[in-house]
C-alpha cells in the first residue's frame, strides 16, 4: 500500500530550492538574533519564531514553484 505518490523531477528540484531558501532564512535570522543579542543584551526573536519562519519559507516557496510550474504546463 502506498501512502504517497512519487515526486516528479520538477517537484524534487522545487523542494531542493525551497529547502535551500529555508536554510538560508534560518542562517539570516540566527545572525540577526545573535548580533542583536550582542549589542542589546537580550534576544530579538524566540527560537520558535525562527523555527516556524524557516519551515514556512521552505514549504511556501516550494508550493509557489510547484504551482507556477503547473500553470506553465497547462498553458502548453
Amino acid at each position: 500500500m502506498k501512502f504517497f505518490r512519487k515526486m516528479a523531477k520538477v517537484e524534487q528540484n522545487n523542494w531542493r530550492k525551497g529547502a535551500i531558501l529555508g536554510f538560508y532564512t534560518y542562517m539570516l535570522l540566527l545572525l540577526i538574533n545573535y548580533v542583536y543579542s550582542l549589542i542589546v543584551g537580550s534576544e530579538l526573536l524566540t527560537s520558535g519564531i525562527i523555527f516556524w519562519t524557516g519551515l514556512l519559507v521552505a514549504f511556501g516557496y516550494e508550493f509557489i514553484l510547484n504551482y507556477s510550474s503547473r500553470m506553465k504546463a497547462k498553458k502548453y
